[in-house]
């Protein structure tokens, strides 16, 4: 294989160094949720102070993902990963040696910087160097990377939080992102066409502002409602932005990003798919750790390992889902997929108390097979009819379309189990009064929350499946009939 210089390079070192790097940012998006009880003592913090570790974090990733398409078009490959894996760095190191809790949220938010860049970047590399019969079998393995990593991510934490200190969820990934770092300066070489195009400070400002204030709404509205003013202007503010950002972006020869795509209906369609499929799947990986130990009384470790066997699984079934879309094509991988991810939430929807741990074990294996039936095939089904430079900017509207998504959805499921809730719950006077009764009332409150936000979950599933209905008929990756 030759890069855009024509020198000779490794095709399998350059996937295994985007890998790697990859899986380090990935395993630390979800992390630092079942670390937030022990900050919250150590630095005497409040929870919605605490969430900025995660709300911060997306924030960053919102702005950052759809820039990565121009960084991709106008700086060599090796530059563009070499600096977001040095971000990602710098930003581990901050938060690993903060003595106060101001310096781990910048560090987390230098970490971002990072993170938004790898992901859209793997994807888009994936795409460039394997020819349309092997992109299947590729975003497969990306797959591993984008959906296995997050998932590994509050079992690994619950383990470091019982073993070692809060410090080691940042210390513990430096060593191994040095050693990437080192790959990268040796493997990436330039295989992404470039086209120097002007920076559009105003697309920029636009995007940023737009996407920004919109995923803080939604992130906020755990904290404050759907009825808080901070919500509803974050909300109006981000569409009135996003909106000025189309108008610019979309008669511009050279966009920053090309929202003209979204014209293409192959791409839309796997777009949208992928996007309810991740939304329901971090959904589900948010709600259902709740349950179990809120409700159940586990460990944030052995809430972890109850999760674990649809982890795993989900980077099996990945692998082989992405040489099955090689041979069949995507429609038949994503009415199985979007099947399986509803069959296997419904069943949350009815969880009780006493519900067996195997039978929670075994329908989160259910939809995590569905997800990994639709997650990265997909993504190379909307590639299917982008060519060239439109490679890089599909994967940016793909990455921010899921971005947004799941912010939408994580903050939709989370007011809907709080609201439902809060509603069940008993008057504080029947504490004293009948506190057994306080006691059942309370309990039936959480579990009528659970069934709630389970049941949106499942409606999203829904909604992908009717996507998955529109999907073009393939026989195999790039030949559309």
């Amino acid at each position: 294989m030759v890069d855009t210089n024509g020198k000779r390079y490794s095709q399998l070192w350059l996937t295994i160094t985007l890998i790697l790097g990859t899986f380090c940012t990935a395993l630390t998006t979800n992390m630092l949720v079942t670390s937030y009880p022990t900050l919250m003592t150590k630095f005497s913090i409040s929870s919605s102070t605490v969430q900025w570790l995660t709300t911060g974090a997306l924030l960053v990733m919102g702005i950052m993902i759809p820039v990565s398409a121009w960084l991709l078009n106008n700086f060599s490959l090796r530059s563009v990963y070499t600096t977001a894996l040095s971000c990602f760095l710098i930003g581990l190191i901050i938060s690993y040696t903060a003595q106060n809790f101001q310096l781990i949220l910048i560090g987390r938010l230098v970490q971002a910087v990072g993170i938004g860049i790898t992901f859209p970047t793997i994807q888009t590399v994936l795409l460039v160097i394997y020819p349309p019969e092997k992109r299947g079998a590729m975003m497969g393995l990306g797959g591993i990377v984008i959906g296995l990593a997050p998932a590994l991510g509050p079992t690994v934490s619950g383990w470091i939080l019982d073993n070692a200190s809060w410090r080691d969820l940042f210390g513990m990934m430096i060593p191994p992102v040095v050693i990437v770092l080192m790959m990268s300066i040796i493997f990436v070489r330039p295989v992404i066409p470039m086209k120097k195009s002007p920076i559009d400070a105003w697309a920029i400002a636009w995007s940023t502002i737009g996407f920004g204030t919109l995923l803080y709404g939604f992130s906020s509205v755990g904290q404050h409602g759907w009825g808080s003013s901070i919500v509803i202007i974050s909300i109006i503010v981000g569409l009135i932005f996003i909106g000025l950002f189309v108008r610019r972006e979309w008669p511009q020869k050279e966009p920053l990003l090309n929202i003209r795509l979204l014209k293409i209906p192959s791409f839309t369609i796997a777009s949208m798919i992928t996007a309810l499929a991740n939304t329901a799947m971090i959904g589900i990986q948010v709600v259902l750790p709740m349950y179990l130990q809120d409700v159940r009384g586990l460990s944030p470790l052995n809430s972890g390992l109850m999760i674990l066997p649809g982890a795993l699984l989900y980077g099996v079934i990945s692998l082989i889902s992405g040489r099955a879309y090689d041979k069949i094509g995507g429609r038949r991988l994503a009415l199985m997929g979007m099947f399986l991810l509803t069959l296997g939430t419904l069943p949350f929807t009815m969880l009780t108390i006493h519900t067996p741990y195997t039978y929670i074990i075994m329908e989160y294996v259910v939809l995590m097979s569905g997800v990994a039936l639709v997650a990265m095939p997909l993504t190379a089904a909307s590639s299917v009819d982008l060519h060239g430079l439109q490679l890089s900017h599909g994967t940016a509207i793909n990455s921010t379309m899921r971005q947004i998504m799941t912010s939408m959805g994580t903050a939709i499921l989370g007011s809907v189990l709080t609201n439902v809730t809060n509603s069940g719950k008993p008057a504080k006077a029947l504490l004293t009064s009948a506190p057994l009764a306080y006691r059942d009332q309370t309990y039936s409150a959480a579990i009528t929350g659970f069934h709630a936000a389970f049941l949106v979950a499942t409606e999203l599933g829904i909604i992908g499946l009717i996507f998955a209905c529109m999907v073009k008929k393939t026989q195999k990756a790039g030949d559309v009939q």
